[in-house]
């Protein structure tokens, strides 16, 4: 019995340095709280707002991220510089006269020389951020330069929600990305590394002060060895050293940008955003409302929906303006967008219904 556990253990630790077991699980419940990099399996938090479905961002600002306590700490690695001759920088020395080279001397052994390079909270911050931004500027939103972004906010964290508006009004953009850096740490010993960073976001549209997406991740890596001989211990001492390096530490902070941009609502077809889309119904605002065969008033009309009937939208056209619905019975069509409201919305606010349109 005890062989059995032990396997089981040795099996579960194999696993878990290796990193079959440091693959994120998505979850888009906002009460599970946030992912602190603790368990085996790490998970990506996000919660979309009902109204993430139709309002599509059109340009996004990135402002300076705050950093937790713990975060702040300055870290240190013990790094080796190899010496000038094994770099690829290094001068190529030439013998004036082929007959006085002399081969047989002995050359000075290239011992490579120790040095710590350390990222204190502004390095931190720097590398988060550049990171986040390199991946956000891939999606349909227009990203507003970081430069352009601290010459407004002075550089500094925006943590006060009152202040949204008047930045956003000052960048000309009223999507802004906030939050800040949990974890930035790693830990060491000796046939056994691992690195995390964390950070918790939130993408705010200024002009309304609503939250249309927050997400929270802790990303890992791993490096070591099951001691079960001297040989697994010195193979051990070796990767989890390797693991601490500059590139690592870039490695992991885009492992952690990545896995959060890819759940926020930047792109009409975000698969996320979809599958919200369909799993969510919106009630006809309007006392009637025409269901069109194609996205525009061009198009005729399928069938008319009534006001407070149900919908799910299947997807939303380039500009937002129209939406492919579904009804309850089945029928697809176009229907106005802005005449659409989430249900769980409709279920607190008591709306006018405008005349009959679409």
């Amino acid at each position: 019995m005890i062989s059995m556990i032990r396997m089981a253990s040795i099996a579960t630790v194999s696993l878990v340095l290796s990193g079959c077991l440091t693959t994120p699980r998505y979850s888009a419940d906002p009460n599970t709280g946030l992912d602190t990099g603790g368990a085996v399996f790490s998970r990506v938090n996000y919660h979309l707002d009902p109204t993430a479905e139709l309002t599509q961002p059109k340009c996004l600002a990135l402002l300076p991220l705050a950093l937790s306590k713990e975060a702040a700490e300055p870290l240190s690695l013990d790094l080796m510089k190899p010496s000038a001759k094994n770099t690829e920088d290094a001068p190529i020395e030439i013998p004036a006269d082929d007959s006085t080279a002399d081969d047989t001397k002995p050359q000075a052994p290239d011992n490579p020389t120790p040095y710590r390079h350390t990222f204190d909270a502004s390095a931190k911050r720097r590398l988060v951020r550049e990171t986040l931004y390199g991946f956000i500027s891939a999606h349909s939103p227009r990203d507003l330069e970081l430069a352009r972004v601290d010459r407004v906010t002075g550089g500094f964290p925006v943590t006060n929600p009152a202040r949204y508006r008047l930045v956003a009004r000052e960048l000309g953009c009223d999507w802004l990305l906030t939050g800040r850096i949990t974890t930035f740490d790693v830990d060491y010993f000796g046939i056994y590394s691992n690195i995390r960073i964390g950070a918790e976001l939130k993408l705010v549209q200024a002009s309304t002060g609503r939250i249309i997406w927050r997400g929270s991740h802790t990303a890992q890596s791993r490096e070591g060895a099951v001691p079960l001989s001297p040989i697994d211990l010195a193979v051990g001492a070796v990767k989890a050293a390797d693991n601490l390096s500059p590139d690592q530490l870039e490695a992991v902070a885009a492992d952690l940008a990545r896995r959060l941009v890819r759940t926020m609502p930047l792109d009409p077809d975000n698969p996320f955003l979809v599958a919200a889309r369909r799993s969510r119904f919106y009630q006809v605002v309007a006392r009637a409302l025409n269901l069109r065969q194609g996205p525009g008033t061009r198009y005729a009309v399928r069938r008319v929906l009534r006001g407070a009937e149900q919908v799910s939208i299947l997807e939303a056209t380039k500009g937002g303006a129209w939406c492919r619905v579904q009804t309850r019975d089945g029928t697809v069509g176009y229907a106005a967008r802005r005449f659409l409201r989430p249900v769980i919305e409709n279920a607190q606010d008591e709306r006018k219904h405008p005349k009959r349109t679409g």
